[in-house]
């Protein structure tokens, strides 16, 4: 494939990616799959991804920051188990073969998939409390999200509003604030791992890095806006029934 080509598919998957990521989750499910296509080996594919998710959750931030709308406190008590288990996650990435969780990464979108269909009205509420002191459950299950984050990255941003919106009781914005937050600073973790290991391709990294830049800065303007939580929920159920489409048509595609 011509490099112009594949630096043309890179920035228009990493502004899809950053833009999906701030405004709702699975960005990459775009990327990653992309970056397979065009010859990466897994390994690298999964490691060089998170350069583009990390750019896009920066400015997703900063564009927040400037907005006043990052609860620092919450994050604060939310962020060490969450953090703690995403470079666990890292680190078992790192040394597991990516075929292995193939049917593992299924489930879990199926799951992620039902639990945002289930109670729409429970997804849509307008409430949050900055001072929320998080149950032991809540932790409990930022762990486990931590650990997933840092293992796939996949539909992890999914888990994190489920837990915080069905669990934790926060408003969808101001759960999805929190979320690219989080996310953001598992990346960076998990990124360390990563680069040590010499996983990253940086070539192929730039264009990603590039639009996934401005697709950040994008979606958290629309995560702003107004019906955000509208937008948001919209957001996490087509992209979620995008990944649920794709992988039967893998299914399909194998049993024939």
């Amino acid at each position: 494939m011509p490099l112009q080509t594949t630096w043309m598919l890179s920035l228009g998957g990493g502004l899809l990616c950053g833009f999906l990521n701030a405004a709702a989750s699975s960005g990459s499910a775009i990327t990653l799959p992309l970056l397979l296509a065009l010859g990466l080996p897994p390994a690298v594919a999964n490691g060089t991804n998170r350069v583009g998710v990390l750019m896009g959750m920066l400015t997703a931030t900063w564009r927040f920051h400037r907005a006043g709308a990052i609860p620092w406190r919450l994050i604060g008590r939310l962020l060490p188990a969450f953090l703690g288990m995403a470079v666990l996650g890292a680190v078992i990435a790192s040394l597991l073969p990516m075929g292995d969780i193939r049917l593992l990464i299924d489930g879990a979108l199926l799951l992620a998939l039902l639990m945002v269909l289930l109670r729409p009205q429970r997804w849509l509420k307008d409430n949050g409390d900055d001072d929320l002191r998080p149950s032991a459950l809540l932790q409990l299950l930022m762990g486990a999200v931590g650990l997933w984050t840092g293992l796939i990255v996949l539909d992890g941003a999914t888990y994190l509003l489920v837990a915080l919106v069905l669990v934790g009781g926060l408003s969808l914005p101001r759960a999805n604030v929190i979320k690219v937050l989080l996310i953001g600073m598992a990346t960076l973790a998990s990124l360390v791992v990563f680069v040590a290991r010499g996983e990253i391709d940086w070539f192929a990294s730039l264009p990603l890095l590039l639009g996934s830049a401005l697709g950040g800065w994008l979606g958290a303007a629309l995560a702003l806006g107004p019906d955000a939580r509208v937008w948001i929920y919209r957001l996490l159920v087509a992209t979620l029934g995008f990944e649920a489409l794709r992988m039967l048509g893998g299914w399909l595609l194998k049993a024939h």
